[in-house]
């Protein structure tokens, strides 16, 4: 089944798309247009009404927020489509010449996403017509993901960041302590809106990711306490009452799972992350 859903929030154009083989689907992707300006690309699943729905659209140049499939899944075809220069961390830019393979999970879900060696680095802002957004680094993640930040409109592109107010597991690079002091920084900023990668906050956005926050934060503190006690990786697991999803477990080969969470943070304490 396709889901596809715009909304507009003041000059910014959202654009949602979901997508499962049976059944009805439970995760979603947004693409945001403002002035120009195309934030992502998509999953390479629902490539065709991407690209519908950006016909008219007036798209002047594209961004892209870190390199996982759901984000670059239609670069090429869309900036073969409108001609237009396409904007990257210079780490995503990097990664995207030879993006790491996808599991079974993650080609199921998002399909594939090929490689790209033309974006062009972009460090400090990016600019359109109209307005001006700060890039700010918020590696955990992704290392090379960056939000957007337009501050007289107070406006907040936070990509992968939010997702939701808790989150069920993590793949096997994410860094925890890094996604704790990512969030933090962003708190620290005047925003109204959030237009999450996944989950938009139209309203009350920073109390959202206030929670997001706590979350990450006593989950860090649960596992580094049992660790310090010299606690394993499955007694931790165990003693914490964790339940793990088997089926994503076992279809991604390991690289998406809750366990994924309490090895990031365990790997954080011992490299002496904050």
């Amino acid at each position: 089944m396709l889901i596809t859903h715009s909304f507009t929030h003041q000059e910014v154009l959202g654009l949602k798309f979901g997508y499962q083989t049976i059944g009805r689907p439970r995760l979603f992707s947004h693409l945001y247009f403002v002035d120009g300006l195309l934030i992502d690309t998509g999953h390479s699943r629902v490539r065709h009404h991407v690209q519908s729905a950006s016909e008219g659209l007036g798209i002047e140049q594209i961004l892209i927020t870190h390199h996982h499939e759901d984000h670059t899944g239609n670069l090429r075809a869309l900036k073969a489509r409108h001609q237009c220069p396409v904007y990257a961390s210079p780490l995503c830019c990097q990664i995207m010449h030879s993006p790491p393979p996808l599991s079974l999970a993650q080609q199921i879900t998002w399909g594939n996403r090929p490689p790209q060696r033309d974006l062009i680095p972009k460090v400090e802002r990016i600019e359109t017509h109209r307005f001006t957004f700060d890039l700010i680094p918020i590696p955990g993640h992704a290392p090379d993901m960056v939000a957007l930040y337009e501050p007289n409109r107070r406006w907040l592109f936070s990509a992968d960041l939010y997702i939701n107010s808790y989150i069920d597991y993590f793949l096997a690079d994410e860094s925890m302590a890094e996604q704790i002091a990512s969030t933090k920084r962003i708190l620290e900023l005047d925003f109204d809106v959030m237009f999450c990668g996944h989950k938009p906050q139209l309203s009350n956005a920073k109390r959202q990711l206030t929670k997001k926050l706590h979350f990450l934060e006593a989950f860090f503190q649960d596992v580094a306490t049992l660790h310090q006690r010299g606690c394993s990786d499955r007694e931790i697991f165990r003693r914490l009452s964790l339940k793990e999803n088997w089926f994503v477990r076992l279809l991604s080969g390991g690289k998406l799972s809750k366990f994924n969470m309490v090895k990031s943070v365990i790997r954080d304490v011992e490299n002496n992350l904050p």
